[in-house]
């Protein structure tokens, strides 16, 4: 049973939140026990492409964090992968779509 929470949250989802830490502007969302090597992929990618030249492993972070899908959300793989590409194509060029 997922707890309802006041103010249309549902209660914490576990993820990890893949960034670049060079610009902050690319983040993906990655569900508890997610395909993290996918997200990495596309970090390493943007690292490429926007910042040429840069130590990718440097540039990325993996930061264990949480997540409030709406209370209304009834597939939070969904919302996540929503979520993810909400910030993906708004972020990252066109040969990263």
């Amino acid at each position: 049973m997922v707890e309802r929470l006041p103010f249309g949250m549902r209660t914490a989802v576990e993820v990890t939140y893949v960034r670049c830490a060079l610009c902050g502007v690319f983040g993906e969302l990655v569900l508890d026990g997610g395909r993290l090597d996918r997200a990495l992929a596309r970090a390493r990618e943007h690292v490429r492409e926007v910042h040429p030249g840069a130590d990718i492993p440097e540039a990325l972070r993996l930061v264990p964090d949480v997540a409030f899908p709406p209370a209304d959300c009834r597939d939070v793989a969904e919302w996540v992968a929503q979520y993810n590409t909400r910030n993906v194509l708004q972020t990252c060029g066109p040969s990263q779509r």
